[in-house]
């Protein structure tokens, strides 16, 4: 894997791939998620990390967005393509999505 240079980066994705996570398809949402960046030339500005159990797993597949502070909920892999042009390409988080943002109650 290339090394990606920090100062590109500007949001990073933990995507969930706990046991019942899995069971709902996480390991190939985290697989079209990153091939979606790749495609949609985000691959440097959007760094990944596959986590274990985030604790949620009523949600899942569970993906957090840092620095937005937001987990987004039930991110399926038919939901992917839909999930990075509205988050990512056009700044709208989908609310449907939406679990819980840092600084909520």
């Amino acid at each position: 894997m290339a090394i990606k240079r920090l100062t590109d980066i500007n949001k990073h994705l933990f995507m969930c791939n706990g046991g019942s996570c899995k069971l709902l398809g996480a390991e190939e949402t985290i697989l079209r998620i990153r091939a979606g960046l790749k495609e949609i030339g985000m691959e440097q500005e959007v760094h990944t990390t596959k986590t274990m159990c985030n604790g949620r797993c009523k949600d899942g597949p569970i993906v957090i967005s840092v620095p937005d502070g937001i987990w987004f909920r039930q991110i399926k892999p038919s939901d992917v393509s839909e999930f990075l042009g509205r988050y990512l390409l056009n700044n709208s988080p989908p609310a449907e999505k939406i679990l819980f943002r840092y600084g909520e109650r």
